[in-house]
């Protein structure tokens, strides 16, 4: 089960999804990679709070870029921004074929750009990198 407050100690992914069925298939690919602990933010500004609290970090953030309240794109340029955040994996996960959004996250540092829905494959690749 995804934990839907703070950070705790063991969590190794903050998963930023606004749309159910995503954040259902994202939590489920993450378990088939054996990941068991996640977060999950359902918008922008509930993700940097979360970031920004005194609890521990995420190993990994999957970042949605379309995000209520306060888009991804700006929450990716916050995290990078912040001397805190700033060396967290990002994984961009997105219906998106922006080239814009793709260009602005490249620039950003992220690990990847990953078209919905997030599968076990996928998700094992990107892992070997953090």
């Amino acid at each position: 089960m995804a934990d839907r407050g703070g950070l705790g100690e063991a969590l190794r992914v903050l998963l930023v999804e606004d749309n159910g069925d995503d954040e259902f298939l994202a939590i489920w690919a993450l378990k088939q990679a054996g990941i068991e602990q996640t977060a999950v933010a359902r918008d922008g500004s509930e993700a940097l709070d979360m970031l920004s609290g005194g609890a521990s970090l995420p190993k990994l953030i999957i970042l949605d870029l379309r995000l209520p309240k306060i888009d991804g794109r700006e929450v990716l340029r916050r995290i990078k921004a912040d001397a805190r955040t700033m060396h967290i994996p990002v994984l961009v996960l997105t219906s998106s074929e922006d080239v814009g959004d793709k260009e602005f996250c490249s620039q950003q540092g992220i690990i990847g750009f990953v078209s919905k829905p997030l599968t076990a494959g996928v998700l094992k690749r990107f892992l070997g990198l953090i």
